[in-house]
C-alpha cells in the first residue's frame, strides 16, 4: 500500500508539473506573440526585419562578437594602423566584413568602418576583381545603430559613389529616414535614387512605396502633386505601383478633399477586398455622398460568413463610420440613418469594427516578403491608354458642384 501511494503521490505531482508547464509555455508562447503584435502595430517603419535583411545582418553580428570576444579591441587597433600612414594598406573583404559586423556606438568605431568603406570603394574601382556587395551590409549597421543622418551623409558622399548602388541599399535608408519620421529627407533621397537610375529604372517597387508613404506623412499640398505625378509617371512606363503605395496614395487624396481620385487611385489595385483599400474607398465613397454603394459594401461584409482569423479583412475602421455618419447628416436622410444605425449594431456585435485606426492600418509593416501570389496583379494593362488620373490643376468652383451623383465617376 505503502509503494502504491507513493506512486501515486509521484504520478499526481508529474502531472501537476507537466500541467503547470504547459500552462506555462502557453502563457510564455501568448506574451511573446502578443509582444510581436504590439511591436508591430507601434513601429513606424513600413518593412519589417526579416525583409530589409536586419535579422540576417544581427544573428551574423552576434556570431561574429561571440567569436572575437575580447579579441575585438586589439583587432580594431591593428586596422587603425593601416591608415595612420602616407599610403594605407589594402582594405581585405574579410578585414571590412568583421568591421561592419563589430563595429559599436562609439565615435573611434564608425569613423574607421566610413575610412574603410571609402577606400574599399577606390580600390574597387581601380582593381574592378571585388564581387562582394557591402552597401546593404553598411547601411544594415547604420540602421541597428540609428544613426539617420550618418546615412544622408553616406549617400551624398562622392567618394563612395556607386558603393550603394542597389535598391536593397536605398529600401534599406529609406526605411530608416521613414522610422525616424524624416519624411522629407525619404523624398530626397528617392529623388537622388531616380537620377541615377539603377538597373535601368527609376521605380523599383518598394523604394515607390516608401516614397508614398511619406508623401501621405507629410500631408501637404506639395506632397499629394508629388504622390500623384509620381504614380503617373511610374504608369506612363508601365511600372506597377504596389497596393500599398496606392492605399498611402489614395488616403492621402481623401485627406485632401479629392475623393474621386482616391477612386481612380484605388481602381488600379487588384486587391479590392483588402481592409484598407475597402476603407478608404468607403471613405471616398461617403465624401462623394454616395452612402447606398458605401452600405453595398456593408451588408457584404455583415452578411458575409467568413472564419475568425480571416475576419480582419472585413473590418471597418472607425474613421469609415464617422464620414458615413457625417455624409448622411449632410444628406438629411433620416431613413438611411435608421438603416445605417442598425447596421453599426450589427458591426459591433459580430466584432466588425476594427481597434485600429486607418493610419495604424496603412503604416503596419510588411514583416515577410509577399510570395508572388501575394502581390498585386497589373488589372489594367489594357486600360492604360484610357484611364488617366484627374489633372493638378486647381478645381473651380461651380454652382451646385458639392452635391455630387453616381455619374460623377465611373464605378470601379
Amino acid at each position: 500500500r505503502a509503494t502504491n501511494t507513493s506512486t501515486q503521490l509521484v504520478s499526481h505531482s508529474l502531472a501537476a508539473l507537466a500541467r503547470h508547464v504547459s500552462v506555462r509555455a502557453v502563457l510564455n508562447s501568448l506574451s511573446k506573440s502578443c509582444t510581436l503584435s504590439l511591436l508591430a502595430q507601434n513601429s513606424r517603419h513600413l518593412y519589417g526585419a526579416a525583409v530589409l535583411g536586419l535579422d540576417k545582418y544581427l544573428e551574423q553580428r552576434e556570431k561574429m562578437q561571440h567569436q572575437f570576444a575580447d579579441a575585438k579591441d586589439k583587432f580594431f587597433q591593428r586596422i587603425s594602423q593601416y591608415f595612420n600612414t602616407d599610403n594605407p594598406a589594402m582594405v581585405f573583404t574579410e578585414d571590412l566584413k568583421h568591421v561592419a559586423y563589430l563595429c559599436e556606438d562609439k565615435d573611434a568605431d564608425i569613423e574607421l568602418v566610413i575610412k574603410m568603406m571609402k577606400r574599399f570603394n577606390q580600390q574597387n574601382k581601380e582593381l574592378r576583381f571585388g564581387t562582394f556587395v557591402f552597401g546593404p551590409v553598411a547601411l544594415r549597421l547604420f540602421y541597428h545603430l540609428k544613426k539617420p543622418d550618418i546615412v544622408l551623409q553616406l549617400l551624398k558622399d562622392q567618394e563612395l559613389d556607386g558603393f550603394f548602388d542597389q535598391f536593397s541599399s536605398y529600401q534599406i535608408a529609406m526605411d530608416l529616414l521613414f522610422k525616424e519620421q524624416r519624411y522629407q529627407d525619404v523624398l530626397d533621397i528617392f529623388d537622388s535614387m531616380q537620377q541615377k537610375q539603377l538597373y535601368g529604372t527609376k521605380y523599383p517597387r518598394e523604394c515607390v512605396v516608401l516614397a508614398l508613404g511619406a508623401c501621405y506623412k507629410l500631408n501637404t499640398r506639395e506632397s499629394y502633386e508629388y504622390a500623384l505625378k509620381l504614380i503617373q509617371d511610374a504608369r506612363t512606363v508601365g511600372a506597377l505601383v504596389l497596393r500599398k503605395g496606392l492605399a498611402f496614395a489614395a488616403m492621402l487624396s481623401v485627406n485632401h478633399n479629392e475623393p474621386k481620385v482616391a477612386m481612380e487611385l484605388l481602381a488600379l489595385s487588384a486587391q479590392l477586398s483588402y481592409i484598407t483599400i475597402r476603407n478608404i474607398r468607403m471613405m471616398a465613397l461617403a465624401d462623394l455622398d454616395r452612402v447606398d454603394d458605401v452600405f453595398l459594401t456593408l451588408r457584404s461584409i455583415i452578411h458575409q460568413d467568413v472564419p475568425v482569423q480571416s475576419r480582419v479583412e472585413q473590418q471597418v475602421c472607425q474613421e469609415t463610420v464617422d464620414k458615413v455618419d457625417k455624409c448622411l447628416a449632410r444628406l438629411g436622410d433620416k431613413e438611411k440613418t435608421h438603416i445605417f444605425e442598425q447596421m453599426k449594431r450589427a458591426l459591433r456585435e459580430n466584432n466588425h469594427i476594427s481597434p485600429q485606426s486607418i493610419d495604424e492600418l496603412l503604416c503596419q509593416p510588411l514583416l515577410t516578403r509577399p510570395t508572388p501570389k501575394d502581390r498585386d496583379v497589373d488589372r489594367t494593362a489594357v486600360l492604360i491608354d484610357t484611364l488617366r488620373l484627374p489633372s493638378l490643376k486647381p478645381r473651380s468652383k461651380v454652382p451646385g458642384s458639392e452635391a455630387h451623383t453616381h455619374q460623377d465617376i465611373a464605378c470601379h
